[in-house]
């Protein structure tokens, strides 16, 4: 039985951490490939941190075509353009609110299956127990799908307003059932647990 529980917490926290062992790559225009872990991207520059180095060092965003994140996720990027606001409405032609809101809550419920929440909740509860572990589901469940993290089929499409925020508030839903389902998951695994414990006491 001790050895049950020892299996079920390496796998639990395996499975946490398993999220974070690959980086991120930047695909250049002209082909080439960077490795390194992608810090922040603004309109002009994408900043990142290179495997062997501690200095932050800066690409234009230009220069980039796309990136892939440690987690499979792909961002498409492009070069500042003056004339990008007014493609804003091209995008979803023909569609109203009402459908943009549709398809951006269908995408996300397609799309969305990062299981990071669920493996880093049920890792926390397997080895905290789960009056501990209740901390990692309160704390992981409310903060948003960061936009690096909302595996958008079609990136671009985040553009527009209304398609955006309901992919959000749907991936966000996701993500919160994903992480009280691990803790469900894994309290559900001490109570099984306990109660074998119990029966087997003469």
């Amino acid at each position: 039985m001790k050895q049950f529980l020892l299996f079920l917490l390496l796998a639990g926290t395996y499975g946490a951490r398993a999220q974070h062992t690959s980086a991120d790559v930047i695909l250049r225009t002209d082909g080439s490939e960077v490795v390194g872990r992608v810090l922040t991207i603004s309109p002009l520059e994408v900043r990142y941190l290179p495997p062997a180095g501690a200095d932050t060092l800066r690409l234009a965003v230009a220069d980039v075509f796309l990136v892939r994140y440690a987690n499979g996720t792909r961002e498409v990027l492009h070069p500042v353009n003056t004339s990008a606001g007014a493609n804003n409405s091209d995008l979803l032609p023909g569609l109203s609110d009402q459908q943009r809101r549709v398809r951006g809550r269908e995408d996300a419920a397609r799309y969305y299956t990062s299981q990071a929440p669920f493996w880093g909740s049920l890792g926390a509860t397997l080895y905290a127990g789960p009056l501990v572990g209740l901390i990692a589901p309160a704390v992981i469940a409310p903060h948003k799908v960061s936009m690096r993290n909302l595996q958008a089929p079609h990136p671009e499409l985040l553009a527009d307003p209304v398609y955006s925020n309901a992919y959000q508030q749907e991936a966000h839903r996701r993500k919160r059932n994903h992480t009280w389902a691990g803790y469900g998951t894994g309290a559900g695994v001490w109570v099984v647990l306990i109660g074998a414990l119990v029966a087997s006491v003469p």
